[in-house]
């Protein structure tokens, strides 16, 4: 969307525009396509939806860009719909972001240059180093670079460095193997992982988003499994509970089962063995592996190889908004060889839940700075 911010009162004011989009790299392209190549970027920041009402949300940038000539004619903006809104495929990785006029506003100097990136000194000729600085993990920065496709990055600048490093993970992600999911799921993860809470979030996908009539299981193999809270979930979206496998319906596309399992301690091999066995005994094909985003990432490696033994085949992201940093997830994601489901956020079913995995990683794991920093390097050149 690109709402312009201009100033009545002083027609030599520079027009300032604000943009929604998903990428840095989208907002270059709008920014060139309908501002030109004049105009610069004066801040950047990310925007997110919270709750039910925005379940399948993603995060977004929103963007100000400022054109110094007042004089040059307005940016060509859809004008065939009243509304000012386009839609687009959210599976298309090319799609447009949504370009909107709305009406003009005063423009927040003062807020706005709170919001301007600080400047870079001499450490922008080695960008691996900023990188470091900002937070990115140092496992990921000695993988990228013994990637050929990157190519040799010493000595370039932070925007194609940025660049580089985003098609490159971008495109590792998306030739990654995928697989869907079956009638029967099961939720496999250790205590505190929100294994539980992911669960109702699932559930309230299929009700709400899905239009179908989930069931749930749940399993105990000997292991305390109480379902206080769950209960209470499914009965206020009615979701039937069971705690024995023999009254269970046959599960179907419209009527899925849903398996919730006792947490057990990553270091319980006899309990994950018994697990599994059930699971086997129960056809359930399906297998998310619930981790916690905040978690060290030993620990988490330690899950994966547990779900790898499991037969895991879907990875499901929790606690992602106490992540400051998301590029630790990054190796952990691109060489588990599961398939990447679902990032939430909040410690409670009414925090956000999106399927978009790669544009929430994206986002969390550079610096808003930095994009404001690729920003201003993309329109030097």
């Amino acid at each position: 969307m690109i709402a312009q911010e201009n100033n009545l009162s002083q027609e030599s004011t520079p027009k300032r525009y604000r943009l929604v989009v998903r990428s840095a790299e989208e907002a270059v392209r709008m920014i060139r396509e309908k501002l030109g190549e004049n105009a610069r970027v004066v801040s950047v920041r990310q925007t997110g939806g919270e709750g039910l009402k925005r379940f399948i949300s993603s995060p977004k940038l929103e963007v100000i860009a400022e054109v110094p000539d007042p004089d040059l004619p307005e940016p060509q903006l859809d004008a065939n719909d009243s509304t000012a809104t386009k839609t687009v495929d959210k599976q298309d990785a090319n799609a447009s972001a949504d370009v909107a006029p709305s009406k003009i506003v005063k423009p927040a100097k003062e807020n706005l240059s709170n919001s301007f990136p600080k400047p870079l000194d001499d450490e922008q000729k080695d960008a691996l180093n900023i990188l470091t600085k900002a937070g990115f993990d140092e496992t990921l920065i000695s993988q990228i670079k013994s990637w050929p496709e990157v190519g040799n990055l010493e000595g370039l600048a932070l925007a194609d460095v940025l660049r580089k490093v985003t098609l490159c993970l971008s495109d590792r992600y998306k030739s990654m193997p995928t697989s869907v999911l079956s009638t029967k799921v099961a939720l496999l993860g250790s205590p505190g992982a929100g294994k539980t809470t992911m669960l109702c979030k699932l559930l309230a996908h299929e009700v709400f988003i899905n239009k179908r009539i989930p069931m749930v299981l749940k399993l105990e193999n000997g292991v305390p499994n109480p379902d206080d809270s769950l209960r209470i979930f499914c009965d206020v979206i009615g979701v039937t509970l069971y705690r024995e496998s023999s009254k269970i319906p046959p599960a179907s596309l419209q009527s899925p089962l849903f398996i919730d399992i006792p947490g057990i301690s990553i270091n319980n091999a006899s309990e994950w063995s018994s697990i599994n066995n059930s699971l086997q005994e129960l056809g359930v094909n399906s297998r998310i592996l619930v981790l916690n985003g905040a978690y060290d990432t030993k620990v988490l490696a330690k899950c994966i190889r547990i779900g790898s033994n499991l037969d895991a085949t879907h990875l499901a992201i929790t606690h992602f908004d106490e992540l400051s940093n998301a590029s630790k997830l990054w190796p952990l994601i691109l060489d588990s060889g599961l398939t990447p489901y679902c990032i939430s956020t909040g410690q409670n079913v009414t925090g956000d839940f999106s399927s978009n995995v790669l544009n929430q990683m994206i986002a969390k794991s550079f610096p808003e700075n930095l994009y404001a920093q690729t920003f201003s390097s993309y329109q030097r050149t």
